[in-house]
């Protein structure tokens, strides 16, 4: 069998289409179609139906490129491996990581890893889908809440909680009456500010270990950023809900306060949010991923640790 035809049908998958994996491989496209058929003619099955317009997989080819996809990526890693020199990684990591903690976990991570790599090019897209390794071309990813993908180790690296906050002045001109510690304080008359999307019929739900309370929300302001979220909180719009990690700083400084501490807000269905660090099971681990992996658990240890004596956990 013919790998280097393998790996461009591999690209032909990825790409769905033929000229631009030709574009992305360097191989012209009729070299690349005459590669493809010469490899359905070794396994004398048809990998692709092909038309001017359109193109997809058989069913053998869809079984085909499930089970060459663990080599195609296990031979990607071994010539970045080649890249490797022993003092020093060397080479591009793709990384997917959850919106929203960017200022405060995410940059902040990949500037401390670029000072001792700084060789490194790093890509990151955030998202809040569970992207695929292989298909989209993903090294290493960090992800929230709890994973189930047998196919993938994931190892816990943070937890942290969801709080509601808002500024000394807008607590000033709008007091909140009540005992935090027996009931909630009615939020109707709050202006609120929350972390949505469009559509999304917005929860507050909290609970002491003894007692549950739900709110349901008319917002002042909804921004799908909890970036833009904090910052309009911080200038006395309202009250916000955050992941704690986020306002951590803000909070030490006073430019925000904790509201109803006593208290938790599940989101998700979780008072408890989990980070945790992905890799596929199935791959070779570069040297460039395991380092990132190994900097990466140092420095959510030292995270953990600011969030348990900021938050009194």
């Amino acid at each position: 069998m013919n790998l280097n035809a393998v790996a461009l049908f591999a690209k032909v998958v990825e790409y769905k289409s033929f000229s631009k994996a030709s574009e992305k491989s360097g191989v012209s496209t009729s070299s690349m179609s005459r590669k493809i058929s010469e490899l359905e003619a070794n396994l004398n099955v048809k990998l692709l139906e092909r038309t001017t317009r359109t193109l997809r997989l058989t069913n053998e080819g869809a079984i085909f490129f499930e089970k060459i996809q663990p080599a195609i990526y296990a031979l990607n890693s071994a010539r970045l491996d080649l890249l490797d020199d022993s003092s020093q990684s060397k080479g591009t990591l793709r990384i997917s990581v959850p919106p929203g903690l960017e200022d405060s976990l995410i940059i902040p991570l990949l500037a401390d890893f670029k000072k001792q790599y700084p060789e490194v090019r790093l890509k990151l897209i955030a998202t809040p889908a569970n992207l695929k390794f292989v298909e989209d071309g993903i090294d290493i990813a960090l992800r929230i809440g709890n994973l189930n993908d047998s196919n993938n180790i994931a190892r816990t690296v943070l937890t942290y909680n969801h709080i509601l906050v808002a500024s000394p002045d807008y607590l000033k001109n709008n007091p909140i009456q009540g005992n935090d510690k027996q009931v909630p304080p009615l939020l109707d008359n709050q202006k609120l500010l929350c972390a949505a999307n469009w559509n999304d019929n917005i929860q507050w739900q909290l609970s002491n270990g003894k007692s549950k309370h739900t709110i349901n929300i008319k917002e002042s302001l909804s921004f799908n950023h909890y970036v833009a979220i904090q910052l309009a909180a911080e200038k006395g719009m309202g009250i916000a809900e955050l992941p704690s990690i986020n306002c951590i700083e803000s909070i030490k400084k006073g430019s925000l306060i904790q509201i109803l501490p006593d208290w938790k807000l599940s989101v998700y269905g979780e008072d408890e949010i989990k980070l945790s660090i992905v890799y596929t099971a199935n791959r070779y681990n570069s040297i460039l991923i395991q380092n990132f992996k190994v900097f990466s658990l140092d420095f959510f240890k030292s995270k953990q640790e600011q969030i348990n004596n900021v938050m009194n956990y």
